[in-house]
């Protein structure tokens, strides 16, 4: 892929290598979506998996979002001194500048889908180790159950559900032969995460048939048509990164 002219294009995390994450213990990551794997600027996403009693030690980073989906197992998520127990099918946020720690608590390993806005990369740069009372939480961290959605816009976590600044996450359910669209954003990239069922999309001249597990990444101006298959039903997520408007975001 041209990573200078990224086009739609659905990635597999089993097609990529895992690293060991810093800050953490008995945790194995694939980056899915990131500048060196799509191009992307605005939004990064990982799949981690993680042992019982292990997980991230406390750190924050001043200038990320983080969320965080349980896809198997359950944890416990603690941001802002705040503790809360995450079970299968729950999301967490985390605001820029909160101090946070994640654990799992599941004798099975833990499987979590990680969102970061603007990407993270590994860089030491944008995480913090010790409490600096100079570094103030913007916003309040939460979790919340996958059918939590705004009432107003469909919206699970946003500026107006928990304050978020840079991304922006909503359920998708289809049912049995349903269409929708993926409307494009030229202040954003999306990504589409099949969690269940099947879609066929249709993003630029492209057609993608995806499967459980599957991430369609959509840059800034790029939109999709949806349609699940006749006696199918889909769920996943579609994930939103504003794009950051200086560099130092």
């Amino acid at each position: 892929m041209n990573m200078t002219n990224p086009k739609p294009t659905v990635v597999r995390a089993a097609d990529l290598a895992a690293y060991a994450p810093a800050n953490h213990t008995g945790t194995s990551n694939v980056r899915v979506i990131g500048p060196e794997t799509v191009g992307a600027r605005a939004l990064e996403v990982l799949v981690g998996t993680i042992v019982k009693s292990h997980g991230a030690k406390p750190h924050a980073h001043p200038h990320l979002e983080q969320c965080a989906y349980m896809i198997e197992g359950t944890g416990e998520s603690q941001a802002g001194g705040r503790v809360e127990s995450m079970g299968t099918g729950t999301w967490s946020y985390v605001p820029a500048g909160a101090f946070h720690t994640f654990r799992v608590t599941s004798d099975q390993p833990g499987r979590v889908l990680v969102v970061y806005a603007p990407p993270y990369g590994e860089n030491p740069a944008q995480t913090i180790t010790q409490l600096d009372r100079a570094i103030s939480p913007r916003g309040r961290g939460r979790v919340l159950a996958a059918d939590e959605v705004s009432t107003a816009t469909g919206a699970l976590i946003d500026r107006d559900t928990v304050g978020a600044q840079w991304v922006e996450i909503e359920a998708v359910r289809m049912a049995d032969g349903s269409a929708r669209s993926c409307a494009p954003r030229l202040d954003a990239e999306q990504v589409l995460y099949l969690e269940d069922g099947y879609i066929d999309a249709r993003a630029g001249e492209q057609d993608f048939h995806l499967s459980p597990g599957d991430f369609l990444f959509l840059p800034r101006g790029a939109g999709a048509a949806l349609c699940c298959p006749t006696g199918r039903r889909a769920s996943g997520f579609l994930i939103k990164g504003r794009i950051p408007s200086s560099p130092s975001l």
